[in-house]
């Protein structure tokens, strides 16, 4: 379903003449083998976003095991590294992996380093003798290294970096899905025209609150502070201003008026459709309830 309705709505916007270069999608292979086959002009590429979380959850479970620990405060870092090898690569794909992979220098206290006869060196500044010390450093030769090397070189990941030198984001579709949840919740089943109406007011709610600004007290950018407990480690997040509903007082007293001036007419209520809701997801129909019943009492009995 998920394919079918990508590309019609694709098609339909090549339809109407809009000059599409680049896609930005999450890593559904379905729609991958899509763009990959019908839509060659393209160029398809990943929010860095979708990937690094997948990348976190990974690190997250093998920083978890004994030998691994020492793995689990750079999580956040080389999470950070990720996006940063997207966004300093310019659209270079392979540049992107190369700054990818040199996180396993930097990890281990090496920056400067040589690779294909060429030298290379961290984009950060200097570190001074202090800093170096503090830093726990991996040692090469340990199991943590091991482990975040082979997460690093991971054939999958590294195909999927040279789809993210572009660095673009689906972060204000995402935002937009989450304002359609509040008219129109999943967990409800909804009638086509009560769907279409619904999405159509979450556009305007979206609309009239895109680009809300960081909120500020006395000059100062507000922030909120939260403890994760996947990564245990302490983070800042911006506190944005209050979202705006004035558009449903707009949206109201233009229908009064169109209403008063009887340029605007009730429609006719269409007849009941019959919803064609299965009962039930099962794929077989149900035994009998005393057969299911004579199943469950049988394993408290004993053999």
């Amino acid at each position: 379903m998920e394919a079918v309705g990508f590309q019609r709505g694709l098609n339909h916007l090549l339809y109407l003449g809009v000059d599409i270069g680049v896609m930005v999608t999450d890593r559904s292979p379905s729609i991958r083998k899509l763009m990959r086959e019908s839509y060659v002009n393209i160029r398809h590429e990943y929010d860095p976003w979708h990937v690094n979380k997948s990348l976190k959850k990974k690190l997250v479970t093998v920083s978890k095991k004994k030998d691994h620990r020492e793995l689990l405060p750079w999580v956040r870092s080389i999470n950070n590294h990720l996006y940063w090898s997207c966004s300093s690569s310019h659209g270079d794909e392979e540049e992107c992996v190369r700054r990818w992979k040199s996180v396993l220098h930097h990890i281990r206290g090496i920056h400067r380093w040589e690779d294909n006869g060429r030298e290379y060196k961290c984009a950060h500044p200097p570190l001074t003798e202090e800093d170096q010390e503090k830093k726990r450093w991996l040692e090469h030769d340990s199991a943590a290294f091991r482990a975040l090397k082979e997460l690093v070189l991971e054939k999958t990941l590294l195909r999927d970096l040279r789809q993210m030198a572009l660095f673009k984001h689906t972060g204000s579709l995402e935002a937009f899905h989450n304002v359609t949840l509040k008219y129109a919740p999943k967990r409800l089943h909804f009638t086509y025209d009560s769907m279409r109406a619904r999405t159509e007011l979450a556009i305007m709610d979206y609309n009239v609150n895109v680009g809300r600004q960081h909120k500020t007290l006395e000059g100062k950018p507000q922030y909120k502070y939260m403890y994760t407990k996947t990564t245990q480690q302490w983070v800042a997040k911006p506190v944005y201003e209050a979202t705006s509903q004035l558009f449903r007082h707009d949206l109201m007293e233009g229908v009064l008026k169109m209403r008063e001036e009887r340029s605007l007419e009730p429609l006719p209520r269409p007849p009941p459709r019959p919803r064609r809701l299965l009962s039930n997801i099962a794929p077989v129909p149900r035994p009998d309830p005393s057969e299911l019943v004579a199943q469950r009492l049988s394993r408290f009995k004993q053999l």
